[in-house]
């Protein structure tokens, strides 16, 4: 029986999700980017050549391959025309072999001005890229759809009353007078629309008619950063969980009884923006991970907080998403040191606390409890054999499944397409 694949982030992002789903869509016709904006930023190493892709699904890169931006995502046309075009100009095909949703919401300028406005009361350490105040138009019932670019007149009314309402929010509560062009973003709009519009339809009923066909759901940002079951208010705004599944594609829950849910986690911890992060670490050790792994974000160059394994944390999303099994990635970042550490509880008021909790004021208070391994001090990157990993890498591994309750199926092991090691049998549907 056909075996489809989910793959999302268990941490808070940055995981290394791009590398592993350019990876496994080798092996699957379609792959579904189903939440999230241009402030997803998966990046792929082939060859000598790197890729950033904030929209496009990363299967795309794969000529065999169809992808699909379905109705959850939150569309900049912009940034997808330009993305589009970079690709292209390095022999990459796209427009033929991509689908979008006409469901989907656009992005527009003022939700850019909105963002920056917000991020500057509120500092929840957004990309400043529009995606909250999308999908809060979305949510307000004011956005604008994909399918509404067809009619033209309603579309000038709908950027029209839209800038209304933001103007009025410029003025009113941030005391700031803006101004943008409505007839430029209407005509830039549709000019936008235009490179694309043969791309667009209705994705849902394009995924049922060809349930036969393998597909990969690709996930954005992290379980932690989940709107719903994340550190809110230190989200992202859509659900980054396999909870968004769903909603996020226009299919039943019942559709996808045959998937298989992986995630992927890195051998240490790391995030970006404000929130809480109870493993983080302040010390020679935290630079030390952050050098050693080039933590810097994709889409906006920030260096990333970074900390030792959250296995509370880890534990939390295998529950939510249901996971089959974990991908890690950079365990080769701990090669060098003589100690590494996972987090095991977090103790509040001489209490042990093991289940992720979702108060943000405890979350602040906790200190975590660790338990230490000593360090292999040897080299893992590029590993090929499991037999060839050191014991007490493996005995970490191991640590990891026990206390998860699910296998560590796939190492990464260096940034390159090439670099991973399968550590366990899989499906034989997504084996290379």
């Amino acid at each position: 029986m056909k075996k489809d694949l989910l793959i999302l982030g268990a941490q808070w992002g940055d995981e290394g999700k791009g590398k592993i789903v350019d990876l496994l869509s080798a092996n699957y016709q379609v792959v579904v980017r189903y939440q999230g904006g241009s402030n997803a930023g998966h990046t792929v190493v082939v060859g000598n050549e790197k890729f950033i892709l904030h929209l496009l699904p990363t299967g795309i890169l794969h000529s065999h391959t169809k992808g699909v931006i379905a109705q959850g995502m939150v569309v900049d046309l912009e940034l997808l025309k330009a993305e589009i075009e970079e690709l292209e100009k390095k022999g990459i095909s796209v427009r033929e072999r991509l689908i979008i949703s006409d469901r989907a919401h656009l992005v527009m300028p003022y939700h850019k001005l909105l963002d920056a406005l917000f991020e500057r009361k509120s500092k929840i350490g957004t990309t400043l890229r529009g995606i909250g105040p999308s999908y809060m138009f979305k949510y307000g019932r004011k956005g604008i759809r994909m399918c509404d670019l067809e009619d033209k007149d309603r579309l000038y009314h709908l950027i029209k009353e839209d800038w209304e309402f933001v103007k009025d929010i410029c003025e009113k509560v941030y005391c700031e007078n803006h101004s943008i062009d409505i007839d430029r973003v209407y005509e830039e709009t549709l000019m936008y629309y235009s490179y694309v519009k043969e791309c667009i339809s209705d994705v849902s009923k394009f995924l049922i008619e060809n349930k036969d066909l393998s597909l990969l759901f690709e996930g954005a940002q992290g379980t932690m950063l989940d709107v719903d079951m994340g550190t809110y208010p230190y989200v992202t705004s859509s659900n980054a969980s396999a909870l968004g599944l769903p909603n996020g594609t226009g299919l039943s829950p019942k559709f996808f009884e045959n998937t298989f849910f992986l995630a992927v986690s890195k051998a240490y911890a790391t995030r970006v923006g404000e929130g809480p992060f109870p493993t983080e670490l302040f010390d020679e050790d935290g630079n030390m991970l952050r050098n050693r792994g080039k933590e810097y974000g994709s889409t906006t160059g920030r260096p990333r907080r970074c900390g030792w394994l959250d296995l509370v944390a880890l534990k939390y999303a295998v529950d939510v998403n249901g996971l089959d099994g974990l991908i890690l990635t950079k365990l080769d970042v701990l090669d060098t040191f003589e100690e590494v550490k996972v987090c095991v509880a977090y103790e509040y008021e001489g209490k042990e606390i093991t289940r992720f909790p979702a108060s943000l004021s405890l979350l602040e208070k906790v200190k975590p409890v660790y338990k230490v391994f000593k360090g292999w001090l040897k080299h893992t990157k590029g590993i090929k054999d499991p037999k060839d990993l050191p014991e007490r890498a493996r005995e970490y591994i191991s640590f990891i499944e026990e206390y998860t309750g699910v296998p560590v199926v796939m190492l990464s092991t260096g940034p390159e397409r090439e670099e991973y090691l399968w550590l366990r049998p899989l499906l034989e549907e997504v084996r290379l």
